[in-house]
């Protein structure tokens, strides 16, 4: 006796059920005055974390970019144009309102050169990374118990946080 599994995913089902409905009864698939989510990409290249966010709609002086304990939050929101009284609607999709995403940052970036950029419905945020601090080699001249001069150096690696302490 052979048997098939079948993959059902309750959710796709009720969707696609969903949007059946909505193109028969031309019924809109989310109401207007819903939040809008934010959608986001991050990546890292170059020593930077890019955080891109689709703000379409949105005028800049609108957005807010802000950075409180390591978390990003990019908050804004979309105006709904004011409707004649002669207009007939026949479908109404856009989600129009306030919108706010936060994301909690990595640590080791560098949080006082934050850069924003909003070009063609996008705002782009960069932060670099912190530049790691290698050790640096100090030569230590060795002489000898009768005061003579140095015959031999010896390298010792010091952290950049050793160099500023007191010497004893």
């Amino acid at each position: 006796m052979l048997r098939t599994l079948v993959n059902v995913n309750p959710v796709q089902e009720m969707r696609a059920f969903e949007e059946m409905f909505d193109r028969m009864f031309g019924t809109p698939t989310r109401p207007t005055n819903a939040p809008t989510t934010l959608p986001v990409d991050i990546t890292e290249r170059e020593g930077k974390l890019f955080v891109r966010a689709a703000v379409p709609g949105v005028e800049p002086s609108d957005l807010e970019v802000a950075i409180e304990e390591n978390v990003l939050t990019i908050r804004g929101e979309t105006r709904h144009e004011a409707q004649n009284g002669n207009e007939k609607v026949y479908r109404r999709e856009v989600s129009y309102g306030a919108f706010a995403r936060s994301i909690r940052l990595p640590d080791g970036l560098d949080l006082n050169l934050v850069d924003a950029e909003f070009k063609n419905g996008v705002v782009t945020i960069s932060i670099p990374r912190m530049v790691e601090e290698k050790p640096k080699t100090l030569r230590v001249p060795i002489r000898t118990s009768e005061g003579q001069t140095p015959v031999i150096e010896a390298n010792v690696q010091t952290t950049p946080s050793e160099e500023n302490e007191p010497q004893s």
